[in-house]
Order: C-alpha cells, then sequence, then structure tokens
C-alpha cells in the first residue's frame, strides 16, 4: 500500500465524522481522533472503522497535517480551545520548521463565532491555518454504482486548502469543498442560510402537526395537505421524521442562525425568529426519545409525544393509530429538561 496522502484528525466520530472518515480512507488519507472519556458506542464505531487512535490532543495535533472539526454547534469554541491548548503543549509538539496544521471548523456555526474562534487561534497560535467552513447534505456513502455520493462543504477565509503544502488540492477535491470567499464568516454564513430553510421547516411542522393532533384534527389535515399541498406535506412530513436523533444538535444551531441573521443579516433582534421561537419545539422533540435508534417513518408518530411533551405527561408505549394515519414508528419521552 503506497504511503497516505495526509493525515488527518477528526474531532469527533459521530454519524458526519465517521462518513468522513471513511470516505478519506477510501481515497489514501490516514485518519486520526482521540475518544479519550468518550462512549462506549463512539469507542466501538472508531474502532469498527480503522480509524487510528491517540490517547490526547497534543498527540493528535503532533501527528496531523489536517484537523477537522466536526461537533455539535455547541461544542465548537471548546473544541479549538482543546487544540489551542494541545499546540501550546510543552515541549512544543510540532516543529517550528515545518509546515502549517490547518483547522477546518465545519461545524453549524454563525459568522461571528466563526470570526471569534479564528481571533483566538490568531493571538495564541499564530502559526496554524485556520479555514472556515460548514457541511450541506448527509454523511458521505457509497452509492450503488460504487461512486461517493459526498455533501457540499463551502469553505472561506484567506487560506485556501487548495493551496495547503500536503496535497491541499486533493484533500480540497476529495471532501467535495467549495471556495466562496477570502472572508472567514462567509462559508458558516452560507451553512447557517441554507440551514434556516430546511431546520425552519421542521420547526414549523412540529408546532403545526403538535397543535393539529392536540384539536384532533391531524389525520384531516394531512389529508388535505396531500391533496392540495403534497410537496409541502411531504417536506414537512420528511423533516418532523428525521429530526429526534438530531434535535439535541439543532437548538444551538438555531440560535447559531439566530445571530447571524441577527448581525449579518441586518434583521436585528427580528432574526432571533429562529433563534427564540424556534429553538422551543426542537427543545420540546429533544425530550422524545426513540424506543430504538432508528428513525420514525410517520410524522403523526412525532406529533403527538411532541404534544405531550410539552405537556410535560406521558406518552403510551403504543400510541392508539387513527384510521387515517398512516403505520410508523412511534416515540417515547422523557422527562422534560
Amino acid at each position: 500500500m503506497s504511503a497516505p496522502l495526509a493525515n488527518v484528525g477528526i474531532l469527533s466520530i459521530g454519524s458526519m465524522g465517521l462518513g468522513i472518515a471513511k470516505l478519506l480512507q477510501a481515497h489514501n488519507y490516514r485518519v486520526f481522533t482521540n475518544i479519550a472519556n468518550r462512549s462506549s458506542a463512539t469507542q466501538a464505531r472508531v474502532s469498527s472503522a480503522s480509524i487510528s487512535l491517540v490517547n490526547t490532543d497534543t498527540e493528535l495535533v503532533a501527528q496531523c497535517d489536517y484537523i477537522l472539526s466536526i461537533v455539535p454547534p455547541r461544542d465548537a469554541v471548546v473544541t479549538a480551545g482543546r487544540i489551542i491548548s494541545a499546540l501550546n503543549a510543552s515541549p512544543a509538539p510540532r516543529p517550528t520548521s515545518g509546515h502549517p496544521l490547518y483547522f477546518l471548523d465545519l461545524n453549524a456555526i454563525s459568522p461571528s463565532t466563526a470570526r471569534a474562534i479564528n481571533a483566538t487561534f490568531e493571538s495564541q497560535t499564530p502559526a496554524l491555518r485556520f479555514v472556515d467552513g460548514g457541511i450541506i447534505g448527509g454523511p458521505p456513502s457509497v452509492a450503488s454504482d460504487s461512486t461517493w455520493k459526498r455533501p457540499g462543504i463551502p469553505i472561506s477565509g484567506p487560506h485556501a486548502l487548495t493551496a495547503a503544502p500536503v496535497n491541499g488540492k486533493h484533500l480540497a477535491d476529495t471532501l467535495n469543498t467549495e471556495y466562496v470567499s477570502p472572508t472567514i464568516g462567509s462559508a458558516s454564513g452560507l451553512k447557517c442560510c441554507f440551514a434556516s430553510i430546511n431546520k425552519g421547516i421542521a420547526a414549523l411542522a412540529l408546532q403545526s402537526f403538535s397543535t393539529a393532533s392536540s384539536l384532533e384534527v391531524l389525520p384531516h389535515m394531512q389529508k388535505y395537505l396531500e391533496e392540495y399541498s403534497p410537496a409541502v406535506g411531504q417536506l414537512a412530513a420528511r423533516g418532523l421524521v428525521g429530526c429526534p436523533p438530531k434535535a439535541y444538535r439543532w437548538v444551538e444551531e438555531m440560535n447559531q442562525i439566530g445571530l447571524c441573521f441577527e448581525e449579518e443579516g441586518g434583521w436585528g433582534a427580528q432574526g432571533q425568529v429562529f433563534g427564540k421561537r424556534r429553538r422551543a419545539p426542537l427543545r420540546a422533540l429533544h425530550r422524545v426519545r426513540l424506543r430504538s435508534r432508528k428513525r420514525g417513518t410517520a410524522a403523526h408518530a412525532v406529533a403527538l409525544p411532541s404534544r405531550r411533551s410539552l405537556q410535560g405527561a406521558a406518552v403510551p408505549a403504543i400510541p392508539p393509530r387513527h384510521p387515517l394515519h398512516p403505520p410508523g414508528g412511534y416515540y417515547r419521552v422523557q422527562r422534560p429538561l
């Protein structure tokens, strides 16, 4: 086997991080991660993917040419701080005469958050090269024709990934990146603008469907959607059934979207329609726990437990199904946060 094109560290190995790790491995990159103090499920996920493990972040920055930060939005700043601490360890983990470490922040954060992270890197680890980015789409996967289906990754900032000394152009192409601007915050803002649409539709659909369930007219609303607005109904239903496993991440993402609209779009306090109003239904959905890790298959299976979660009530393990309801998965509710 030929030598790897580069060593890439990924923090952390969730579903997206795992998909990107497999994509990179398939294109001759060696992938590293640090899973110390992580759950047994995460450790098993990493072990099954043949990802190289290190015990500390200092080892990670010493070994890698690139670090990809792919974490829930609430952990973006902390993850950057971990890398700063590792780079400032004594003795220095990287030679001063070597090529710089590239840090790709691919998290769903606002432009101002991205700029704040970069400013901290510049003041405390000036040799590091910060790349602002975001991920649009689902985790990479292999299609039936053996080609890779990849999300889009817009990136921005003064340090173009294609100019990175260790096979930067190949890495940029492999990750399906698009350089959109030399300005840090542009890529994060693009991600916020895109995400506001599908996340906003899911949050609005949750309020609509749960309210219709409370009024006991949900089957009738679904019937009218199918007849008069089938595209809208299908979009809302897809957003609802795919949301519960990810709702805990979407809450802070809504805050970051609100900041983007408020600060970059000139919307002022009105921009917080996402940060304040849309996060409430997602907090309710965050309390909904799957009976298994699988997503549901019908919107009504989310609407009833979400409504009861808002009311602080328990939910039957198998709610009664109205004759108009299509078959689908059912959700259970955890106590309110």
